[in-house]
């Protein structure tokens, strides 16, 4: 009998032991959920947007709020010395997709490209929180973009690293797609862009694709400057393949880049950025534009209630795009305030709306990979202050206001 009472109390022991395990296990990661994140040593993250909101913004209309989980990327290492980038991402047929990449750790491939300039690609899957890696993509591309049109993937554009060769850095025009409804997954180069660049706007206008502005990097020039920044506009006809990119009507004045971008009723549409003037200073392009393929016409909308660039947007409810992370500039000569704010563009109506609460772990969202499945949003890496990179993948559940529902 007595041995029996051990045996109850030993496993009794073990239950209490499992449930204090789970319950310290979910503290910590209640708390890795909040943290703000780490900066390199010897420097200080400034005080994020949401510290210092501007009239402009808390006197929005609201859209609703996001409630915010953060998980961790396993394929690139932690930041603020790894992470990742300015990858492509695209979600199709309800899984996440993600291309490309600056991982300052490497992408553990060499040749004569740098590693730091990633091929791979990755699919994530929301129902079970999984990662696949897939088929390498044909070419190594950092601060490229990407585009989804039914089962296929389009990247375009694009720098790379190079090592042991001139220049070092060097800014590229190819395009490459595949699709991922087939069993056998092959990689397919396509017509290679009119003009080689990074940064830009994209996005589906009436069955074609479209880029526009982004930058075109001369080692000559610094990288950046009003002699590399670009208004240019090449679409794709998917039906008329065989056209290639063609070029069409410029952006409206200025050429810009680092804009976030969307598609919506056969239009691009194309929020802030920045460009350079002829002094080379950076300027804001505090602008809501949108392009139609079928017109090939610009049109301004209401402008964002802040000048931000580097931020990213999706689609949310077949109507609303939801922009977050980037940086703001006030004027030429302030310093930068990262965002850690989410805004809401209502298509329908042109109006800007504000959203409730910030960004997890901090405003370290400068260039991420965003995209919106169901009522859910996924915002992925990015660059933060001092070049500091994180492997964030954050899961964010769209909560609009009663009247939005």
């Amino acid at each position: 009998m007595r041995s029996v009472q051990y045996l109850w109390c030993a496993i009794r022991t073990v239950q209490v032991g499992v449930m204090l395990c789970a319950f310290f296990l979910s503290l910590s990661l209640e708390a890795s959920s909040s943290t703000i994140a780490l900066p390199k040593k010897g420097k200080e993250h400034t005080p994020p947007l949401s510290k210092r909101i501007p009239e402009s913004v808390s006197s929005l209309s609201l859209f609703g709020r996001i409630e915010w989980k953060t998980t961790m990327l396993p394929w690139v290492g932690e930041g603020p010395y790894e992470g990742i980038s300015g990858s492509g991402m695209v979600a199709i047929e309800g899984k996440i997709y993600v291309v490309g990449g600056f991982i300052p750790g490497g992408d553990e491939s060499g040749d004569d490209v740098s590693g730091r300039t990633s091929r791979w690609l990755w699919c994530f899957d929301p129902e079970n929180s999984q990662w696949t890696r897939l088929p390498d993509a044909p070419i190594r591309r950092e601060y490229v973009r990407a585009v989804a049109a039914g089962n296929d993937l389009f990247v375009m554009g694009g720098a790379s690293q190079y090592k042991g060769s001139e220049p070092p850095y060097r800014p590229h025009n190819d395009a490459a797609s595949i699709d991922l409804s087939k069993k056998d997954l092959v990689w397919e180069m396509m017509p290679a862009l009119n003009i080689a660049r990074t940064h830009m706007a994209v996005g589906l206008s009436n069955n074609q694709l479209v880029v526009a502005g982004g930058n075109e990097y001369k080692r000559s020039e610094m990288g950046y400057s009003h002699l590399t920044i670009r208004d240019s506009v090449e679409v794709f006809n998917l039906e008329q393949p065989e056209k290639g990119w063609e070029l069409r009507a410029p952006m409206p004045t200025p050429a810009r880049g680092w804009a976030a971008s969307f598609s919506s009723n056969d239009r691009l549409y194309v929020l802030g950025g920045i460009t350079w003037d002829k002094e080379n200073r950076i300027i804001a392009t505090p602008e809501t534009l949108s392009y139609s393929s079928e017109k090939n016409v610009w049109t301004k909308h209401t402008p964002p209630p802040i000048s931000i660039s580097g931020w990213e947007a999706a689609l949310y409810n077949d109507r609303y795009a939801i922009a977050t992370g980037g940086v703001v500039r006030l004027n030429p000569d302030s310093p930068l305030i990262w965002s850690d704010l989410s805004f809401a563009y209502d298509t329908q109506n042109d109006q800007w709306l504000r959203i409730d609460g910030e960004l997890p772990p901090g405003a370290v969202f400068n260039d991420p990979g965003v995209v919106i499945i169901g009522d859910t949003i996924y915002v992925l890496g990015a660059e933060g202050p001092y070049g500091s990179h994180y492997n964030y993948f954050l899961i964010g559940k769209i909560h609009p206001a009663k009247e939005k529902e």
